[in-house]
């Protein structure tokens, strides 16, 4: 590491050491202020943008669903009629789900990281106990591992709503990629 990192870097762990600590906005610090602006950010373009599924399994072109249950393929609405566009707005509805719960998943380990880096440099500095910060950071771990279950938790439906989508709407099936392997793969320790 050269010098200007480690130059760079002591600024960063005081500026994450300023951030927990306390309730109310004013205490939380300018990096939890930027993760929950990036969670409301992505929130709102889950609910206000077209879900992009890419390309399907042997390139075909690139698809998307939106918010109001079209099913766009090259840019251009596949027909559908309203039992199909129900299974549209299904399967979005479960993709937003699990895309949404993976972001703050996301979210939450910069969270997590940022108050573990700043409960460090307190602790260093006031010569506490480091296994009593251990611990704390390890609950605050312990609930990020419960959200990553819940996760995993929301597979089946997804693949189901998927399979469900598939079989309606034939021009939809490239785009399945979602296996029961993916659904079984998906395993959190409690």
């Amino acid at each position: 590491m050269n010098r200007l990192s480690l130059m760079l870097i002591f600024p960063v762990l005081a500026l994450a050491a300023c951030t927990g600590g306390g309730e109310g906005e004013e205490r939380r610090g300018p990096i939890n202020t930027a993760l929950d602006e990036a969670r409301a950010e992505i929130r709102e373009e889950f609910a206000t943008k077209n879900m992009t599924l890419g390309r399907g399994a042997k390139g075909e072109p690139r698809a998307e669903i939106s918010p109001q249950g079209d099913l766009l393929i090259g840019g251009e609405a596949v027909p559908l009629d309203a039992a199909q566009r129900e299974l549209v707005l299904a399967y979005r509805t479960e993709l937003v789900a699990v895309a949404e719960t993976g972001a703050n998943l996301g979210l939450d380990g910069a969270s997590l990281a940022t108050d573990a880096v700043g409960a460090a440099l307190k602790a260093a500095a006031r010569g506490e106990d480091p296994a009593k910060i251990e611990a704390e950071i390890q609950a605050k771990a312990a609930g990020m591992k419960a959200s990553a279950k819940a996760l995993c938790d929301r597979l089946p439906a997804l693949h189901a709503s998927q399979q469900a989508l598939a079989e309606a709407v034939p021009a939809f099936a490239p785009y399945a990629g979602m296996d029961e392997q993916d659904v079984a793969d998906c395993k959190i320790e409690p």
